[in-house]
């Protein structure tokens, strides 16, 4: 209907690659996912179309200095899983169930926002129906894709066949490393390891040799050798296109992370610059008034306030 159709546009039209830096994805309030009542998450245009009293979608930016920084790891949580049929990842809600277990567990009660490909991206459910707004959403999401399974904390939801997939294998891979100024480090066995397993469906009776098995493939691999290998035909993907756009990212990852890291140098000796200058105006104006008035002035003194928070903004900015 026409408000549907208005509401998905207003949505869509926030969502865009901002300066070819910046990427805003859809992501689902983990409020709405710890108390869904339903077997299986709807797809993305029935929660956007739908929902709309409880609007459980919001746009999120990220951007690879939000990456690197590890802005988002403590309150987002991005799902790697595979789909359990060509139109429905979660048919029996075993996916679902484990979600909701996980963020309903102490290392998931700070996660704030949830995202899930099926539930957080225009999906073509049934074949035929997606809008062209929404593919082309689609498409600018899964070109970035990346940045989440890199950027915030990851669940895994391994079942027996995820290990043979494209898609799943990289998420894994992503998960388990780490953003440094010279580039990926693995994340596993140290402070910065963000990533969690939970094993499913008949996984689940193997879980430790499963999760073992995984960690084991993906935690050191480098970014030349997560290339090689994802690159082989035996690892399986839908749609080859996916692969093809992927894997020269993967190589390049290092220096986009380094290049990030750069980046986030220059913007803070340019915040340190700046702070230094107000800092020395502040003073220049203290010491004029002090000369002026053949006075020191005391510490409730305007000019004599203003330079020392401009002094203490130099200090923090230093640090």
């Amino acid at each position: 209907n026409p408000r549907t159709r208005r509401v998905a546009m207003e949505m869509l039209s926030k969502l865009s690659l901002q300066g070819g830096d910046s990427c805003t994805f859809f992501m689902l309030d983990a409020a709405f996912v710890r108390t869904f009542p339903g077997k299986s998450l709807p797809f993305f245009q029935e929660i956007r179309d739908d929902y709309t009293t409880e609007k459980p979608l919001a746009e999120v930016a990220l951007d690879y200095a939000d990456v690197v920084k590890g802005t988002h790891i403590e309150t987002t949580l991005a799902v790697s899983h595979r789909w359990m049929q060509p139109d429905d990842p979660d048919p029996d809600g075993e996916q679902l169930k484990a979600l909701k277990s996980f963020l309903n567990s102490p290392a998931g009660e700070k996660i704030e926002r949830v995202w899930i490909d099926s539930a957080c991206m225009p999906q073509d459910q049934p074949k035929g129906s997606r809008s062209a707004e929404d593919a082309a959403a689609f498409k600018r999401m899964l070109k970035e894709v990346n940045r989440l399974y890199l950027g915030t904390t990851v669940l895994i939801l391994l079942d027996m066949s995820y290990v043979s997939r494209f898609w799943t294998q990289f998420e894994s891979w992503l998960a388990m490393q780490f953003a440094m100024p010279d580039g990926l480090k693995p994340a596993v066995g140290t402070k910065n390891e963000r990533h969690h397993v939970v094993c499913i469906q008949n996984a689940a009776a193997q879980a430790e040799s499963s999760t073992k098995l995984l960690v084991d493939q993906w935690a050191n691999k480098t970014p030349d050798k997560a290339h090689a290998f994802l690159s082989k035909p035996d690892v399986i993907v839908t749609n080859q296109s996916d692969k093809e756009g992927q894997l020269p990212k993967i190589k390049a990852l290092d220096a986009t992370v380094q290049v990030a890291f750069g980046g986030i140098a220059r913007r803070l000796e340019d915040e340190l610059t700046a702070s230094e200058a107000v800092a020395a105006r502040a003073e220049a104006e203290l010491t004029a008034w002090e000369t002026e008035n053949d006075a020191k002035a005391g510490e409730g003194n305007r000019l004599k306030v203003k330079a020392r928070q401009a002094a203490s903004a130099v200090v923090a900015n230093r640090v």
